[in-house]
């Protein structure tokens, strides 16, 4: 691979288990949140276009369909995740031999997955749209919408892939670079194919492809020029049973969550569009806006478990708790913020959207409860992160799965049934779930400690 012998020194300078915690988690995360911040604005500038230049079935249409090939995304993602948790831990143990067998298996076994998970969305996007309870208004954009960006998913995993493998090695800055530009692209074709040539949700679908596919182009030219912090080569990309094995036993349990937590946002969405257009597409411009508020824990988790993982590997267990800690403290503070402005202007953000004064109103109830949500998730997205570099992923699936199919779901379907109910009602049911996460997570964090099978 060119450029494969990367220096030395700029692996150090990446090694993430020396120096201060705070500043190295810190430093290490604002990249993070600067991507998750033009990924969510990647998101969110579609559904603000469709808005504005189109409709409220527009508006459902693309909230709907995005979150389907959410699905397929996460999936692939959950899966690779088993195969950077590895590798990070390599690099933290210096088994550089290891680290190169890993990526060149990541490499085969998504090459794979991608194809088969296009073929699925493409072929099967009506039906999966209609067990979400689509209103019929935004059906036919709605399947246009899925067809067209599930042409990308190819390009968007591989993508993703890159940037994870990055982050694993210490790089959380270039995948920031990556998601600029693929930003940039979808900003600029969603105004000229959908606000000046009125293609609407067609135009939307084709700046999104388009801007995953540049950027993976983008991503893995960077990555082949630059190499990585051991050797590798084409002899490293063959198929290996036991390493192959070995990332699917952490992923598969990432995996299964991503996918199953998905699906049970398709069961909460399917009973809110049950109550219609407007509650519909307010959920819709809800979910882009909180979206926002979550970006802070999620950024320190996705490092924290880069930090964890690397200081697993090395042995430094006492290191990694506190990151967690220095990351739960900054991110709930951020998310108490977020909460105030949710609550105290309710209706400025959904305005942008949209002038449909039903939707701003009962957007701005939704938002009032996932704001709640985003307090106690700073608390759970940190712990699982934790868990997650450790490579304990099973038990993560586990307490999610039951907080979320036992919790979550039931209680919007319940909230979603009473008399006089609003979207505030059923939005507290995700703040309810996560307090049942955070309980199970610190319950078995203290046992496993107690037992020494987090050293």
């Amino acid at each position: 691979m060119p450029g494969k012998n990367i220096t030395r020194n700029n692996h150090e300078r990446n090694n993430l288990t020396e120096g201060p915690i705070f500043s190295s988690v810190l430093w290490f995360t604002l990249p993070f949140l600067f991507f998750n911040l033009l990924q969510t604005l990647y998101g969110t500038v579609d559904t603000l276009v469709i808005g504005n230049c189109g409709s409220s079935s527009g508006v459902s249409a693309v909230a709907c369909g995005s979150q389907l090939l959410s699905m397929f995304t996460f999936l692939a993602i959950g899966l690779s995740a088993g195969g950077t948790v590895l590798v990070s831990q390599c690099i933290g143990a210096k088994d550089d031999r290891q680290a190169a067998r890993i990526v060149g298996n990541l490499i085969i076994d998504f090459a794979v997955i991608s194809v088969v998970l296009t073929i699925l969305s493409s072929v099967f996007s009506p039906v999966f749209l209609s067990w979400l309870n689509v209103p019929a208004q935004a059906m036919a954009e709605a399947t246009t919408y899925m067809r067209i960006c599930s042409l990308g998913i190819p390009l968007i995993i591989g993508y993703n892939i890159v940037c994870a493998l990055l982050r694993a090695m210490g790089d959380s800055k270039s995948p920031l670079i990556f998601v600029a530009v693929a930003c940039g692209i979808n900003i600029a074709g969603d105004v000229l194919l959908t606000g000046v040539l009125g293609l609407g949700v067609t135009g939307v679908a084709i700046a999104t492809a388009a801007a995953q596919g540049l950027s993976f182009v983008f991503s893995l030219v960077f990555i082949m020029r630059r190499g990585m912090p051991f050797a590798f080569g084409k002899q490293a990309i063959r198929l290996d049973g036991r390493t192959t094995g070995n990332i699917f036993r952490v992923g598969i349990p990432m995996g299964v969550q991503s996918v199953l937590i998905n699906i049970s946002f398709m069961f909460i969405t399917a009973i809110i569009n049950a109550m219609g257009l407007s509650a519909s597409a307010a959920m819709g411009i809800g979910d882009k806006i909180v979206s926002f508020t979550f970006m802070p824990q999620s950024a320190f988790s996705a490092s924290v478990a880069v930090v964890v993982a690397q200081n697993f590997g090395a042995g430094k267990m006492n290191r990694a708790y506190k990151a967690v800690g220095y990351a739960i403290a900054v991110s709930m503070a951020i998310e108490t913020l977020c909460f105030l402005v949710c609550v105290l202007f309710p209706g400025f953000m959904p305005s942008l959207f949209t002038d449909d004064t039903e939707v701003i109103e009962m957007a701005g109830l939704y938002m009032k409860a996932y704001s709640i949500d985003g307090i106690l998730t700073a608390i759970a997205f940190n712990l699982s992160a934790l868990l997650n570099g450790c490579g304990r992923t099973t038990f993560n699936m586990a307490q999610n799965l039951i907080a979320t199919f036992l919790g979550r779901i039931p209680a919007t379907w319940l909230f979603s049934r009473l008399a006089n109910t609003n979207l505030f009602l059923v939005g507290c049911a995700a703040p309810a779930s996560t307090v049942w996460s955070i309980i199970m997570l610190l319950v078995y964090i203290q046992v496993s400690r107690k037992k020494n099978l987090l050293a």
